[in-house]
This record gives C-alpha cells, structure tokens and sequence, in this order.
C-alpha cells in the first residue's frame, strides 16, 4: 500500500518555512487514489468536455489529492470524480474562461453549496461562492497555500474576525510584521510571538458583508490573547466574529462579556452569540446560535 506523501514535502522549495511548518505539523498529505498523472487528466478532461487548462494539469501534479482538515479538498481529478455529472455548462464563467474547482467540500459540488476555489487558464486562484463571483483572490498556488497555513491548521486556534479592513492597524498592536509570501492585491498578513494577523480583501461582486473570505483575522492559540484583544476591540466599537474552540458554559464561572456575530456563515440571516466566560488564565469561549423570527426566503 502506497503511503501518502507530505504536501510540505512536494512544495518545499516553493513555500514559507511558516506555511511548511503548518502543512506538516497538521501532516496534510497528497493521497494517490485522489489524483491522477498529467496525460490521464487531459484524457479525462477532454472526454468530459472540459477545456483542457494546462494550469489545472499543473496543479494536479504538483497538488493534486491533498485533503485538508474538514474534508476540503485541492486538486483536478478528485472533483472529476466525485461529481460524475458535472458539465461545462455548470461551471462559472471567468475573466480567463471557464473556471474549474480546485478546492473545496466534493460532496457540495453538485449544487456548489459552499464556496469554491476555482481555475481558469491562468495560475490565479479565484473565488466563487455560488452565485456570485468568481472573485479573484489568489495569483498562484503557492499564494493560496501560503494564505490557507498561514496559521497553524489546529482546532485550538482561535480566529478571531474583525468587520473591518484594518490589518496594518491589529499588526502594530500586536507587535506583528510583514510576511512577504501572504501579501498581494487581495490578502496581506503578518506574524507575531504566538499570534497571526490577516487582512482579506476578497469580495463577491454582488458586495456582500463581512465573511471568511473578507475581513482582518487575528489568529492564535492563546485564548488571554484572543480574549484581550476582543475586549479591546468591542470598546473600541468594532463589530466581530469568531471560529475556534467552544465549550460549554462552565457552571458557576462568571460571565465576563459577550457579542454577537453577525455574520457567523452558518444559515441563512443567522447570528451567534459569543460568551467569554471565568478569568484570566482560565477563560472558556462558548458560542450559540442566536433564535430569529426573520422568515426564510421562499422556496424556488
């Protein structure tokens, strides 16, 4: 049986030591039944009626059949794949022609149900949460891998999400400086001790609000930190958002303040409540789904 090879391995030479030691801390590896050599994934192209982009060929061998945490996956073929009925016709149209999936949930592709990283004929990497887009986010592969580990890849880093376009700003707070790979037209970052900063800049063209693909995120695994800093932040006005651990509210600790995100992407108008509960040292974040009376759009 084939082992699985590191993606940290195949990319070494084209990534940040801080994206490579995320891939491999998480051991996000390049599964074989996922992916398929270049000459069998132009045949299979063509014989489904794709456009045969030589940058999706490139992918795929350099990339093809990584799985990440969640179930998202990067490359050609696993799509192909998973979703036998997929057409040309089905495939949003992009500024370099018909744009191809590249990441994401497979099991969602038949009705595009979450966002999507697709390609065209170029090395970008764009954006299309159906209906809207594609977006254009990433210049190349190794731009979004450097984006998507640019934290650690962990269930116990917090991100926290800023409503605002305001990187720079949380950067100098933080003590944090410049990562050259992250930055470009759409996405910056920047690194500190135990704390990562990223502005993304990647907006659907119908200008919906604030998502996991556009805001400022402050990234870390020290929950004093996260909590500090939204402490800070929710005086300062800031309206925000947070993804990470959650626990139950520990009986008897006291309830230090809360908020409530608005844009938590996990229903249609839903909020979520956000509770920091205990004290320094011993803090626990519990989060909940706020009940709404606002009816549900009608049904096609």
């Amino acid at each position: 049986m084939q082992c699985p090879r590191l993606l940290s391995d195949d990319m070494a030479r084209s990534l940040s030591f801080n994206a490579l030691g995320h891939l491999r801390a998480a051991r996000i590896a390049r599964h074989a039944e996922l992916s398929v050599p270049a000459g069998a994934l132009r045949d299979l192209l063509k014989r489904r009626g794709f456009p045969v982009h030589e940058a999706l060929v490139e992918l795929e061998g350099r990339a093809g059949g990584a799985a990440f945490p969640g179930g998202r996956l990067l490359g050609v073929a696993c799509f192909l794949r998973a979703c036998p009925s997929l057409r040309t016709a089905d495939l949003p149209a992009a500024e370099h022609g018909t744009a191809f999936p590249v990441y994401g949930l497979a099991e969602h592709l038949t009705e595009w149900e979450s966002p999507f990283g697709v390609m065209a004929a170029s090395d970008g990497i764009s954006l299309f949460d159906a209906p809207f887009g594609p977006a254009p986010a990433f210049s190349s592969l190794e731009q979004f891998l450097e984006v998507l580990a640019f934290a650690p890849l962990s269930g116990r880093v917090h991100s926290l999400r800023v409503n605002a376009l305001c990187g720079e700003t949380l950067a100098g707070l933080l003590e944090a400086f410049p990562h050259p790979a992250v930055m470009g037209e759409h996405t910056s970052g920047w690194i500190g001790e135990g704390v990562w900063v990223k502005e993304l800049r990647i907006a659907p063209p119908d200008g919906r609000a604030w998502s996991s693909h556009r805001g400022t995120f402050v990234c870390t695994e020290r929950t004093d930190l996260v909590v500090d800093v939204i402490e800070l932040l929710l005086a300062q006005g800031y309206s925000l958002g947070y993804r990470g651990p959650a626990f139950e509210p520990p009986p008897g600790e006291p309830l230090a303040f809360s908020f409530v995100d608005e844009h938590p992407e996990v229903g249609y108008r839903a909020r979520m409540r956000v509770n920091v509960w205990g004290r320094r040292n011993e803090y626990r974040i519990s989060t909940q789904i706020e009940p709404t009376t606002t009816p549900h759009p009608p049904s096609a």
